[in-house]
């Protein structure tokens, strides 16, 4: 292959990669060909390549073309390291300071969400959560304010083939009741939960977006029950606020 030939197959990969987006995360063939302004015969055998690869994949059950899970793979690469992680670490250690409680970042992958850092509180009562640890996105303030922003196609994706199970007293197992929280949550800007995924804790986390105005990551506080207050929680949500606004600029999100 050429320079030219490699050139223009780099910038085709991108101009693919570049249609998907939350308002248009699933492309049928005639769509995408339409959108492109490229022959279906041409694309079909291109978009099949990326299929084989990982990066797209069709599903088998409405012949739409999605995003692969190799590009989460390279996203969790990415956020490691472009910065995400060197990027919040101080910003969520002085919220730790600030409140005395932990500080979790979490990335939404593979219909999971993923805690990728954490800041330990100094109290010797503790959250059962660990670098590494994956939940559900349905429970938990961190993983619902994730959850509020997927695509609506993405929401009903989770529901159907994963189901709500319940993790604890107050996991919301009903798939209206989970609708009618993320519209909530969307509309105030974060997300707040109590013994929704382990026994006497409580959490609030909002969301940090990035350049492309999408959300990247979440940005949560979460400690035991007798340390909240209505009022502190407030103040926690203030902080949070603060704290992802901070990581989304450094990230290019002025």
């Amino acid at each position: 292959m050429n320079n030219i030939s490699s050139v223009k197959t780099i910038d085709r990969l991108v101009r693919v990669l570049e249609s998907f987006s939350p308002q248009y995360s699933t492309w049928s063939l005639t769509e995408l060909s339409d959108h492109l302004d490229l022959p279906k015969s041409t694309l079909h055998r291109f978009l099949a390549g990326l299929e084989f690869h990982g990066i797209l994949r069709r599903d088998p059950a409405d012949k739409l073309w999605r995003l692969g899970y190799r590009l989460a793979i390279w996203g969790r690469l990415a956020a490691d390291s472009t910065g995400l992680i060197h990027i919040a670490k101080p910003v969520m250690e002085r919220l730790a300071d600030e409140t005395g409680e932990a500080v979790i970042l979490t990335v939404y992958q593979g219909r999971e969400v993923v805690c990728i850092e954490k800041v330990e509180t100094t109290h010797p009562v503790r959250l059962a959560l660990s670098v590494g640890v994956r939940r559900p996105p349905h429970t938990g303030a961190s993983s619902k304010v994730l959850m509020a922003y997927l695509p609506p196609d993405e929401i009903q994706a989770i529901i159907q083939e994963s189901g709500l199970p319940k993790l604890c007293v107050n996991t919301i197992t009903d798939p209206a009741a989970l609708m009618v929280e993320l519209a909530r949550i969307r509309e105030r800007g974060y997300a707040d939960s109590f013994e929704e995924t382990d026994p006497d804790s409580w959490g609030v986390a909002t969301p940090i977006w990035d350049r492309a105005g999408t959300v990247a990551a979440a940005i949560g506080i979460a400690g035991p029950i007798f340390r909240f207050t209505e009022a502190l929680a407030q103040t926690y949500v203030a902080l949070c606020r603060q704290a992802a606004q901070e990581i989304s600029e450094l990230l290019g999100n002025a």
